[in-house]
């Protein structure tokens, strides 16, 4: 450490506590570093299960009947955590922190029959967002007898009111009952999936603390309220009742969406309400409705907020574009405004590089102020506080949510005004992540895969695209305020060009996740999710680039089918009542289904990687749908409603909660469903419909919007409204009222942008050639849209002021467009090869397009390497090799050294010092024991059931470990002789997500004539963690081979069936003392053996030689 470091850090230690006063931490020290609830599942009974529809669009509603679901669907009363939960019949429960209630009625009838509501003969229940209807009807009642209840939340009180009218037997008496909840203390605020199913059913005990008694008045409607816990009837009712629905009705119709598409139009008002559901009384926009109802800067609801576990901080970053993007534009500008307030502005930075957290064992930045991290320009966690520390570079998103309220407004007053915080965030962001100028910057927690995800000071696809768009708006905004915008120009030119350089991967059509700082600097090319989605929404990708890369997720992405089975549909016998509407509601159901199933829907994984760890390889709503809008700025409008509706599909109509954005997935592994009206769902939710899905792209910076629908090509029909826009699409026959020959196309615009003067309209070509082009009646010009890749791409400009309607009428003629034959049929010029894919160069009539074509991928670098199959083991040919002089450890010292060097000379997240674990769980050990095979020896050599034995010895050391920690040497050679056919490998050692589908080691068997055979450690292809068996299901979780061979440390025991055998649930399987793993490489029996080399070529792991036995 150099002089200057040294007296920051006393300068810092010594300072008067005045000086830094308001920047003192009064974070605590975590009694345990990591989130054991975002590790809890209770839905593993639940995974592989058969599904079905459960809910069925009705117009804007959700309907069921007779439905299970109970305390899912949640009414928000006011911007507090006052909610109202309802389920699939009319059973609630409230939500007040330590004082939740159970609200159940009773109706007794003047025979002394006691009906309870939920369990009525039939109930159909509709959620219309904001609003929960039940229609009931019961044997005992009376045929024609049936009562209708309806509730609705306060959108400003904590209350809510229900109406309660029908058609009953005179002298009705109903009994309400307000009970304690059944579970006392809530990890998750009674979230679906994050706390224990029927956490909201009365108490136990049967305690009762109100009973509320009312008869039913002569117009037959009766309204009772809840307010602070205690139950009313309340005698003008009606009067309140018709306020509050008006006031929801409103706020759903803010959205309103209607489509061909019935699935589609329940989302305008679900997607209103449940953002002003996140809403927070902070003003700022939270993570969650209601799991994570907390405010952080920048996680995803800005757009429109959300994330989970410690990822928690990142999720409400996205949630922030939902306040632009859904009209809410003073919203979105006092979350602004709340979180510049939290902007560090007067602590320098005192404290050089690296600043890592010794107490957490290296593996994050340490909180004190002065370090690199918390210094000036960094965004703290809490609205209006700027001396609160906290684990996330949510600086990024919050910066990405300002600068599209800056699209959406072009409010160049207020960018004046934040220009000081933008400036001061770049500057931070260079300091911290890019410290060395090459241009492309580390990832520092900063998405919402951020739990688990760390780099190494490694350069990052996800957070170098940030960064360029961050400067190249910079750039923007300086020119139109008058500040200097060469050195943000600047920036992003050089990110740019690394981008692509350094990171593009010409062969395989995408950018690799990251190329390594430490090691061997090499590329990690298996990419996420979010690689390919925030590159395209940070503007990095050209149209040819766009395509390409939303193709690798087409090939090398897991996809899950969204499907219903018939299995899973009621057996009920006739209902005794409404018998008939019944059977064609399960008819209706079994239709629907099918139609399911047709679609071929399937929702993705964000990544491949293993072994499982929280927000690694997860289902999220936000990432899928973030992907879908991917799909839409790659002008693949088809894959990209695709895989919006299978989302739509899982989440809100196969899913226990109507209407539902929630976090997590059913088809999740780990967790399953998992939270309701979570912030960064509902942010990319927005974007996905709004700018996807409709394409409305403002560009009011320079007074400009585009908009460029993504609507199927077999829509006829769309429209949306929102308080920014009204926008109406109609084609062929849905435009002229009769078919035409020349197709039509007809689109009405009208924007209320103060800002924007002008309307580009792009859109693509039905046919060959335009007969006609009018803008409100009159002939316009248009042209064609270079680049366009899968469809010619028509634009057409106008001016267009605010509240002025815009009519663009296209009368279409020629043929339909061709499409392309096999690409030997093109003479070279016209074809532009670009790794997997080749892009034709297309001409019809007036038309001209590029037109994909895919070639079939090699199957090289996708095979696993084998671990072999031991088959043609022979005993009496095997000859174990004496190992002794090159052991330089005990198997279980793995995890008990402390791996201190080389690491990264930058702050950065990374491996914690004892060799296993990640930045949320820095203190993770696991305990490695070897009693047992050391037990098994007899003679120096260890039978295996497998017929190979192993010379190991019984004390002593056990193992040859390498690594490019400098704890173990980075390669060593071990002598061999005679020949052999195969060599049996026993080996453990480390691996974990980050290292991933990339050669963690090698192993080199070398013959006296100097050539040799290897066999690459590839994770999770045969190389497995030491502590841990790999989790695979099939679908997210898949290595395409057959179970690997362990051999348990503590027992002696071999198996490739562990999983099974140990009884093992979920994703998690440790491995009680760890496992070495058994590995099978064949040789040139003609050729005499020199030696073996094993070499580490992963940061980060630890790889060791336990025996090898050579099959003669």
């Amino acid at each position: 450490m150099n002089r200057i470091s040294v007296f920051a850090i006393i300068f810092t230690l010594f300072i008067p506590l005045g000086s830094y006063a308001q920047y003192a931490s009064s974070s605590k020290t975590p009694k345990k570093a990591g989130d054991l609830i975002e590790s809890t599942s209770y839905n593993d009974h639940k995974r592989g299960a058969p599904r079905m529809l459960q809910y069925l669009p009705s117009g804007e509603e959700f309907v069921c009947v007779n439905g299970k679901n109970r305390y899912t669907r949640a009414l928000y009363g006011g911007h507090t955590a006052w909610r109202l939960e309802t389920g699939d019949r009319p059973i609630f429960a409230t939500y007040v922190k330590n004082d939740c209630r159970n609200i159940r009625f009773r109706l007794h009838l003047p025979d002394g029959t006691v009906t309870p509501l939920e369990e009525t003969d039939w109930c159909e229940a509709r959620y219309n967002p904001g609003t929960r209807t039940y229609a009931l009807k019961d044997k005992a009642w009376g045929e024609n007898c049936s009562l209708k209840v309806s509730v609705l939340a306060s959108l400003t009180e904590e209350m809510a009111v229900w109406e309660l009218s029908g058609e009953l037997p005179a002298g009705c008496e109903l009994e309400v009952l307000n009970s304690p909840i059944c579970r006392k203390k809530l990890s998750r605020s009674g979230d679906m999936g994050a706390d224990p199913p029927g956490c909201f059913e009365p108490a136990e005990d049967g305690t009762v603390l109100q009973t509320l008694k009312c008869r039913f008045p002569a117009d037959r409607h009766l309204y009772v309220g809840i307010s602070g816990n205690e139950l009313k009837e309340m005698q003008d009712g009606g009067v309140q009742y018709l306020a509050l629905q008006k006031a929801c009705r409103e706020l759903a119709g803010r959205i309103r969406i209607t489509t061909p598409d019935p699935y589609f139009n329940t989302l305008g008002g679900a997607l209103a309400v449940a953002a002003d559901g996140i809403w927070g009384e902070e003003g700022v926009w939270l993570h969650g409705a209601v799991g994570w109802r907390m405010p952080l800067s920048g996680w995803g609801a800005a757009y429109v907020g959300g994330g989970v576990g410690w990822a928690a901080a990142v999720l409400l970053l996205r949630c922030v574009y939902v306040g632009d993007v859904l009209g809410w534009h003073d919203r979105a500008r006092t979350h602004f405004d709340n979180y510049a307030a939290s902007q560090v502005t007067e602590v320098p930075n005192t404290i050089s590089h690296p600043a890592q957290d010794s107490a957490l064992a290296l593996a994050r930045s340490a909180k004190i102020w002065g370090t690199p991290q918390y210094s000036n320009g960094y965004i703290c966690r809490n609205p209006r506080r700027n001396n609160q520390m906290h684990h996330y570079d949510m600086n990024l998103c919050y910066i990405d949510e300002l600068l599209w309220h800056f699209n959406w407004t072009g409010d160049l007053e207020y960018a004046r005004r934040m220009w000081p915080l933008l400036t001061l965030h770049l500057a931070w962001e260079k300091r911290n992540f890019d410290p060395d100028n090459d241009g492309l910057y580390d990832a520092y927690a900063c998405i919402w895969a951020s739990d688990a995800l760390y780099y190494n000071s490694g350069a990052v696809t996800h957070s170098s695209a940030y960064n360029y768009r961050g400067n190249k708006l910079a750039a923007l905004i300086a020119e139109k305020i008058g500040e200097d915008p060469t050195p943000y120009r600047e920036e992003a030119d050089k990110i740019l060009k690394a981008l692509n350089t350094r990171l593009w991967l010409p062969e395989r059509g995408h950018w690799a996740e990251f190329q390594d700082f430490m090691g061997h600097r090499r590329l990690h090319e298996d990419a996420a999710v979010w690689t390919v989605y925030h590159a395209l929404d940070s503007d990095v990708a050209d149209p040819f680039q766009a395509y390409l890369a939303t193709s690798y997720i087409d090939r090398e992405i897991p996809h899950i089918p969204v499907v219903t089975s018939d299995d899973v549909l009621a057996a009920d016998a006739v209902l005794p009542v409404n018998a008939g509407p019944y059977a064609h509601w399960q008819e209706q159901l079994t239709a629907a289904g099918a139609a399911v199933n047709a679609g071929k829907y399937a929702t993705v994984a964000t990544t491949d990687w293993m072994p499982y760890s929280w927000s690694i390889n997860n289902v999220a709503f936000a990432e899928v749908m973030h992907t879908s809008l991917a799909y839409f700025q790659a002008g693949r409008r088809e894959a990209g409603f695709k895989l919006l509706k299978s989302s739509v599909l899982d989440g809100m109509y196969l899913g226990d909660s109507p209407g539902n954005f929630g976090q997590i997935s059913f088809y999740d592994a780990a967790r399953g469903e998992c939270y309701r009206d979570f912030g960064d769902p509902i942010g990319v939710a927005s974007r996905a419909l709004i700018q996807g899905l409709y394409g409305i792209l403002p560009d009011a910076l320079n007074g400009r919007l585009l908009i460029k629908p993504g609507f199927p090509e077999e829509w006829e029909y769309a429209s949306l409204h929102t308080p920014d826009i009204d926008f109406d699409f109609k084609a062929g026959e849905a435009a002229t009222g009769k078919y035409s020959s020349r197709d039509c196309s007809l689109y009405t615009v009208t924007h209320r942008l103060p800002a924007v003067r002008n309307l580009e309209l792009q859109f693509s070509a039905r046919r060959s050639a335009v007969a006609r082009l009018t803008v409100n009646g009159q002939n316009a010009a248009w042209r064609l849209v270079e680049n366009s890749v899968g469809r010619p791409m028509l634009s057409v400009s106008v001016p267009a002021a605010s509240g002025e309607e815009v009519t663009i009428n296209i009368a279409w003629e020629g043929e339909l467009l061709e499409a392309p034959a096999s690409v030997d049929a093109y003479p070279a010029t016209r074809v532009r090869k670009a790794g997997p894919v080749s892009f034709i160069a297309m001409e019809q009539g007036q038309m001209k397009w590029w037109a994909p074509v895919e070639h079939p991928v090699s199957d090289k670098g996708k095979k696993p390497v084998p671990a072999g199959d031991f088959k043609a083991v022979d005993s009496a040919r095997c000859t174990p090799v004496d190992m002794q002089k090159v052991f330089n450890a005990n198997v279980t010292d793995i995890f008990r050294n402390e791996y201190l060097s080389p690491r990264s000379p930058y702050t950065t997240l990374q491996l914690p010092k004892q060799g296993i674990g990640e930045w949320c769980h820095p203190l993770k050990t696991a305990d490695i024991d070897d009693s047992g095979l050391r037990a098994t020896v007899r003679k120096g050599l260890l039978e295996t059931k497998l017929g190979i034995p192993f010379r190991t010895p019984a004390e002593g050391h056990n193992i040859a470990f390498t690594s490019l920690w400098d704890n173990y040497p980075d390669s060593l050679q071990i002598p061999l002789q005679g020949k052999a056919s195969r060599a049996y490998l026993l080996m453990a050692g480390s691996t974990n997500h980050m290292q991933c589908h990339i050669d963690n080691g090698v192993i080199r068997v070398y013959y006296e004539d100097g050539t040799c055979d290897t066999l690459s450690l590839v994770n999770p292809d045969n190389w497995p963690p030491i502590e841990q068996i790999f989790f695979e299901d099939g679908k997210s979780f898949n290595r395409h081979a057959p179970s690997l061979y362990r051999l348990r440390l503590k027992t002696g025991e071999l198996s490739n069936n562990f999983g099974e055998e140990l009884g093992f649930t979920g994703v998690s399987r440790e491995v009680d003392g760890g496992a070495a793993v058994l590995l099978e490489m064949p040789l040139n029996a003609g050729k005499k053996l020199s030696h073996l080399v094993l070499e580490t070529l992963s940061n980060e792991v630890v790889i060791g030689i336990m025996g090898i036995t050579l099959q003669r």
